[in-house]
């Protein structure tokens, strides 16, 4: 009987230790993802910003050839 339990208990870590070491892997697959995510919204504005800057140059730009001619 106790060599049953036994045999049980063991089963059971074997089974426990495959399930940590499958949350573990997944673990660090979602945080991968999730710095991925978060760098994307850092270029997005970026991206806004360098727009915004363009967009300003090219009117300050075109309002200094207006004055000219």
């Amino acid at each position: 009987m106790a060599e049953r339990t036994i045999s049980e208990i063991l089963e059971a870590l074997a089974r426990i230790e495959t399930n940590v070491k499958t949350i573990a892997k997944n673990s660090a697959d979602h945080e991968t993802r999730l710095r991925e995510l978060e760098q994307k919204s850092g270029k997005r504005m970026e991206a806004v910003a360098l727009a915004a800057v363009s967009a300003a140059v090219v009117g300050v730009i075109g309002y200094a050839i207006g004055k000219l001619f």
